[in-house]
């Protein structure tokens, strides 16, 4: 079984199509790129019963599968037993339908196009996806789609009654590095930035996003104050020792770093928000390359 997660959500780029794969059209992570790479593909609700998660209220923990038939070479499209609740091209699957080319599927709100191995559509779905999804400078998730994993991590973290970390950088003193040496040093600080912070947010349910200009937001599932903070506390240190080189230019940023945790800090991502900015407001306030709670 391949994962919920897709190829382009690992930050890979989108192999060539030697497979058939889906694209969501419609509903939670447009533009989204899944190959598929097994046999069967279950989609549903459930991360951990589903190939391909679909956040949503109408779709079930295990909703529909596709099966590969190796005798004909064909695609079929199983409603698993939700009732008329999968539909192919608008019209509700009474069991099992073979898929062609262009074909949609519909689960709840959500709607995935079936594509058969085409190189071309698979790079060009694999573009919409990358500015769908991701911050062209950092290649972290756009600030939509940070959102709604932020929303998704809160509900867990609400479920199961575990923490959430969360923290909010800023670049210190990124105009003067603009002002003496430009503005794409200046960018390139914002992108290398961004790449130290995707480097730690790799596992874990760890999600990232350039919150706007110079300023980052992170989300640390699992994690109380003290153990966001022991991140925070990595990725200052990372920064501050790394080696921002761009063509022989070198400068050496700093981030200050505010901290906030669930459910101390607040029950919403709005809360929780305000309060990891409040921090990073003391954090500036406290002379900046700081890391406050």
């Amino acid at each position: 079984m391949n994962k919920s997660e897709s190829q382009e959500d690992r930050g890979e780029p989108v192999p060539e199509a030697d497979r058939p794969h889906l694209i969501v059209l419609q509903g939670t992570n447009v533009g989204t790129f899944y190959k598929l790479e097994s046999d069967e593909t279950v989609l549903g609700s459930d991360p951990l019963r589903a190939d391909i998660v679909l956040r949503e209220r109408e779709v079930e923990p295990q909703h529909a599968s596709i099966h590969a038939d190796p005798g004909s070479g064909s695609y079929v499209l199983r409603d698993l037993e939700t009732g008329g609740k999968t539909a192919l091209n608008g019209e509700t699957v009474d069991g099992a339908a073979v898929l062609s080319d262009g074909d949609r599927i519909f689960l709840g709100m959500s709607v995935l196009e079936f594509s058969m191995p085409d190189p071309l559509r698979a790079r060009f779905h694999g573009a919409i996806h990358r500015m769908l999804n991701y911050d062209y400078l950092t290649g972290l998730l756009a600030k939509p789609r940070f959102d709604e994993e932020f929303e998704h991590a809160l509900a867990a973290a609400r479920e199961s009654g575990e923490p959430l970390g969360v923290l909010m950088i800023d670049i210190d003193n990124l105009k003067k590095i603009n002002d003496a040496r430009g503005h794409l040093l200046g960018e390139f600080t914002i992108q290398e930035v961004g790449r130290l912070i995707g480097a730690a947010h790799g596992e874990g349910g760890r999600r990232a996003t350039r919150f706007g200009g110079d300023e980052f937001q992170t989300i640390l599932p699992g994690l109380d104050k003290a153990g966001a903070r022991e991140v925070a506390e990595e990725l200052r240190r990372a920064v501050e020792e790394y080696a921002f080189d761009r063509e022989g230019v070198v400068v050496n940023p700093t981030i200050s770093v505010g901290v906030a945790a669930y459910p101390e800090d607040g029950g919403t991502t709005e809360e929780l928000t305000s309060a990891a900015d409040e921090a990073l407001y003391r954090a500036k306030s406290l002379g900046r390359n700081v890391v406050y709670c």
